[in-house]
């Protein structure tokens, strides 16, 4: 691009916040962004976030709600990581109205809430996938190795794991409490919330951070995650009772909804940062491809905070019971149909009972 397109070199480097959690070099003039791109994003980041909010809220909640009516003799290890999982998944998603706004309005709330709402979403990110990386390994165990005392006997270690987890993703997220700031941009005509490097450094902190997020934010876990149900896919297809085969179903689906969720994401995130890097050619047309690329391959990213209670906990017989019951109690169901349900279905689950304690000790995930 022709040097005399671009903006001046200000005291600060200017980063374009594009609704994710990491930055766009500000070297794009005025002509490389058009209108359509705009109203893209006033009109589509609003409308799904809200979406995300609204399911990924009240799924979480429900979770907390019903994981928190355990009494702890009866909650499980893997019970234990997905409370941890649904209360990520809660912060992050009421961070969204907050990232709406800006794309209608722009930054109104101010450098503090700037520093604190960007710590958050990053902090949360970071967390709920690990946790998936924890459930998955704590399957692992379960399954093919077949080690279940330890959850009795060592408690201190789940807890110890979950604070490990936050403290180290708090680490991760320091960077936005330090290096975000409110801007009023001339480019965009608007108040933004962004990352504001030092000109000598800019490069090295974008490099960084965005290393980190492939890296942390996706391909360990997708590695960790994809070996542990490779190895509890090869344990169960040795297994011939109907709920191991299930388990393969469920097995599959995780995998596949997680590739599906994060993959596209960081598939365009990889080609913006090797075009930031000059390893490939840039356009205007590949400006705008990747604005609006990363601002849709999010969300799809975001609806995965909606599909963990799904996959995480819904899936799971005990607590599905639990969540009949309290649905009953607020009146959202009528008693009488439920134990008719249940005496219909009582017969049909008689046959598994005598290898329950084997199914049981897996997790009530499955």
């Amino acid at each position: 691009m022709d040097n005399s397109t671009q903006p001046p070199v200000q005291e600060m480097t200017e980063a374009y916040y594009n609704y994710d959690d990491f930055e766009t070099d500000f070297s794009i003039a005025q002509p490389c962004r058009p209108i359509v791109v705009e109203k893209f994003v006033r009109i589509f980041v609003p409308i799904l976030y809200s979406l995300v909010l609204l399911l990924g809220a009240l799924g979480n909640m429900l979770v907390i709600l019903i994981l928190g009516r355990y009494k702890r003799a009866r909650r499980t290890i893997t019970d234990t990581f997905i409370l941890h999982l649904a209360i990520a998944d809660v912060l992050l998603a009421f961070t969204l109205p907050f990232w709406a706004v800006e794309a209608v309005r722009g930054w109104v709330f101010g450098t503090v809430m700037c520093k604190l709402i960007g710590t958050i979403f990053a902090l949360n990110l970071y967390s709920s996938i690990l946790f998936l990386v924890c459930i998955s390994f704590d399957r692992y165990l379960a399954i093919v190795h077949a080690i279940h005392m330890y959850r009795k006997r060592k408690p201190i270690y789940i807890h110890v794991t979950c604070l490990i987890v936050w403290a180290l993703c708090l680490l991760l997220a320091m960077i936005d409490l330090i290096f975000r700031e409110e801007y009023r941009s001339t480019y965009l005509n608007s108040t933004v919330c962004i990352y504001m490097f030092h000109p000598d450094s800019a490069g090295a902190w974008k490099l960084a951070i965005r290393v980190a997020h492939h890296t942390i934010g996706f391909f360990v876990p997708m590695v960790a995650m994809l070996y542990c149900y490779c190895m509890i896919f090869k344990t169960l297809c040795h297994a011939q009772m109907f709920e191991r085969q299930k388990t393969l179903k469920v097995v599959i689906v995780i995998v596949v909804v997680f590739i599906i969720c994060w993959l596209p994401y960081n598939t365009v995130l990889f080609v913006d940062t090797l075009q930031s890097l000059g390893t490939i050619g840039t356009s205007c047309t590949m400006f705008n491809t990747l604005d609006i690329s990363r601002t849709i391959t999010q969300t799809l990213g975001l609806i995965h905070s909606c599909l963990n209670p799904l996959l995480y906990a819904f899936i799971g017989v005990r607590f599905r019971h639990e969540m009949v019951r309290v649905l009953v109690g607020i009146g959202c169901l009528k008693k009488k149909l439920v134990v008719s349900r249940h005496a219909g279905k009582s017969k049909r689950a008689s046959s598994a009972i005598s290898d329950s304690e084997t199914s049981t000790s897996h997790s009530t995930i499955w």
